[in-house]
């Protein structure tokens, strides 16, 4: 085999590897756009952590405390995308749900804990029940 006829070998073994590499990385880790969906659901499930903890810890450190009937405006968050504040409702004095619309399935994309099923949603909107009593569980 002469020089030219290799290098056009080679070239063509590495365009190929180079494309199915490519063709793997979408398949595994999925597309610049599907990884934005997860990384909002991310920050959506960490959000509504901080909310939780933030009602647990004030209820550790006051034996009076209660749960309101709507969080104060310096508890609410934002969704990272809408921009709509996360739902919130007092189910009686111990127990509450938090709500966000999920753009992806936490079956498809293990966004937390996957032994911790407790953050665990489908695509779209998905609640949450909570109680004031117990420390969130964690993320990760």
């Amino acid at each position: 085999m002469n020089h030219l006829a290799f290098d056009r070998t080679f070239a063509a073994f590495a365009t190929v590897a180079v494309a199915a590499g490519t063709v793997a990385g979408f398949w595994v880790l999925g597309t610049p756009g599907q990884q934005r969906l997860i990384m909002g659901d991310r920050q959506r499930l960490e959000d509504l952590n901080a909310i939780a903890n933030t009602l647990y810890w004030r209820q550790q450190d006051q034996t009076d405390y209660g749960l309101p009937d709507a969080l104060d405006s310096a508890d609410r968050r934002e969704d990272p995308i809408t921009r709509e504040f996360y739902q919130y409702s007092k189910i009686d004095e111990d127990r509450y749900k938090l709500c966000a619309n999920f753009a992806t399935d936490s079956d498809t994309h293990k966004l937390a804990n996957p032994n911790n099923e407790s953050w665990q949603h489908p695509q779209g909107f998905h609640c949450f029940e909570l109680e004031l009593g117990q420390q969130p569980p964690s993320l990760y």
